[in-house]
């Protein structure tokens, strides 16, 4: 398997030796300009338990790539002029990144690179075809803490606000004053680990592996995945309510215990997952009915069914650029029609 692998490697090397050239030489620069910001990535990976999730994208984005790699192989290679600006756009953020001393945002520049080579080299389709895989090495960047702690404190406020909204509906009277909830004087604080942000991040990953799996059109994984957010809210709030609920009947203490508490971490992200999956069906169900067209659920009479039925389609244009040029001039053959009756009937 390794041979023939090498065997077609060199013979598209022996096709094309300038786009092996500049594919080979962009990939060492690349190994290059990222040696030093991948090892201080990868030391975080294992050392930081909060980013053990960075250690499963390299392989997923492998995956990803080889589920589409019957298409990619079936595409005409067209080089493109976006890739090229793409790529710039990649090395200008590298650049501000080496003057800055962010490697935040050298990590996010790879993507960017990565999918201006692509552009450049095999065209837009393959770029667009590939964009997903490469946005997902987005989750393999370390995020330092005091970018968690800025991303985190919105949703602490958000949380808290909807939190303090619904606790009246399930007989609760809690006072909200920012992020503080005041439960018969006892004041619950929404602090960074109780904003969502940690079960975001590993949600969104999750999103990502299980929209890939679900055969939706690209516009409607996009909105999968454009929910999460919401989806990862609504189960922390679920998750605030919950805690409150039991200091209310079995006090503050033993709800903010590592039982009840430390089991709340898997209710949001078990809600949140299960919500997803939910709505992913709906999609699919959508998607389906959209491709079947009308069915029995027609709101038209049903004369008005059965005389559309009753009517013969309109015939098909006579152009060759109807079907692609290749199948109405086989079918047609000219504008006489078949005799009927000629099968032996």
């Amino acid at each position: 398997m390794a041979n023939g692998f090498v065997t077609k490697l060199v013979e598209r090397v022996r096709q094309d030796p300038a786009t092996a050239i500049w594919v080979a030489a962009t990939g060492v620069l690349l190994l290059a300009m990222y040696a030093n910001v991948g090892s201080v990535f990868v030391r975080r990976w294992f050392s930081d338990s909060s980013q053990y999730h960075c250690m499963v994208v390299p392989p997923l984005v492998g995956w990803f790539i080889w589920r589409r790699w019957p298409q990619l192989k079936a595409m005409q290679h067209r080089p493109s002029l976006v890739g090229f600006a793409i790529f710039g756009a990649g090395l200008l953020m590298y650049w501000a990144s080496a003057r800055t001393g962010t490697r935040l945002l050298a990590g996010a520049a790879l993507p960017v690179l990565i999918a201006g080579v692509v552009a450049a080299v095999y065209g837009t389709r393959a770029f667009g075809l590939t964009a997903a895989p490469f946005a997902l090495l987005i989750f393999a960047i370390p995020i330092p803490e005091h970018a968690i702690g800025m991303l985190a404190m919105p949703l602490q406020r958000i949380s808290a606000l909807i939190t303090g909204a619904m606790t009246p509906l399930v007989g609760l009277e809690v006072i909200q004053q920012g992020v503080n909830l005041d439960l018969n004087g006892f004041t619950f604080v929404v602090a960074e680990e109780c904003s969502g942000m940690r079960s975001l991040i590993a949600l969104l990953l999750t999103g990502f592996v299980l929209v890939e799996l679900s055969g939706l059109s690209r516009n409607l994984k996009i909105t999968a995945v454009a929910i999460i957010p919401a989806l990862v809210l609504f189960a922390n709030v679920t998750r605030l309510v919950f805690v409150l609920l039991i200091g209310q009947y079995f006090g503050p203490d033993f709800a903010l215990g590592v039982v009840v508490h430390g089991f709340s971490d898997l209710i949001v992200y078990g809600a949140a997952v299960l919500s997803l999956i939910l709505i992913i069906g709906w999609l699919h169900d959508l998607q389906d009915r959209r491709a079947k067209g009308p069915t029995q659920d027609d709101p038209a009479p049903r004369e008005q069914r059965e005389d559309r039925q009753a009517k013969p389609p309109a015939a098909a244009p006579d152009d060759a650029a109807y079907d692609g040029g290749i199948l109405l001039p086989m079918l047609s053959g000219g504008r006489e029609e078949l005799p009927t009756g000629a099968g032996g009937d």
